[in-house]
């Protein structure tokens, strides 16, 4: 039998936060880390490929073994502020100049971090080193009827390169040792 203990309401979580992302160039330097302004939403998404194994040595064949092959940790995160950087990242911009060059830059590499300032709840600071963003959605040019938005999916990268002990993202729990 299970013993139970009574939960715990200061782990209920009501998050809030900080987006940032520092963008890399066309060198994959860095360009500085910036506050991609009001982020109503963030989530990550991890993800597993599987082959499942099944008995030949009966009549019917039962799984008796699943074997990951590849996992991956994905996110999504909306933007609600329409400053030039951030429509260069939602239309595929070049870094740099006055004008937005949409359609100009193959992929949108660079760090991304979240630091929690929620009142209920743990804080949680996440840190991928590389990630690559793609736009998900609309880019709204004329709408009445709503604030616009900007909807990105991010997957973090391998960059074990300079990252060994935690190639692709820390979440850290803050004042705690």
């Amino acid at each position: 039998m299970v013993e139970l203990k009574s939960h715990d309401l200061g782990l209920l979580r009501l998050g809030k936060g900080i987006v940032s992302f520092d963008r890399f160039d066309a060198d994959g330097l860095p360009t500085g880390l910036r506050d991609l302004g009001n982020v109503p939403s963030m989530a990550l998404t991890p993800t597993e490929e599987v082959i499942e194994h099944y008995t030949a040595r009966e009549n019917i064949k039962r799984l008796d073994d699943i074997i990951p092959v590849s996992q991956k940790i994905i996110g999504k995160f909306t933007l609600e502020e329409f400053d030039r950087e951030n429509l260069r990242i939602a239309l595929f911009g070049e870094v740099g100049s006055y004008s937005i060059h949409g359609m100009t830059a193959a992929v949108v590499e660079g760090q991304l971090e979240l630091w929690p300032t929620n009142d209920q709840g743990p804080k949680y600071h996440f840190q991928a080193w590389k990630v690559r963003l793609r736009p998900t959605g609309d880019v709204g040019l004329i709408d009445d009827t709503a604030l616009g938005t900007m909807a990105f999916e991010f997957t973090c990268l391998n960059d074990a390169a300079n990252h060994p002990e935690s190639p692709y993202f820390d979440y850290t729990l803050l004042g705690e040792s």
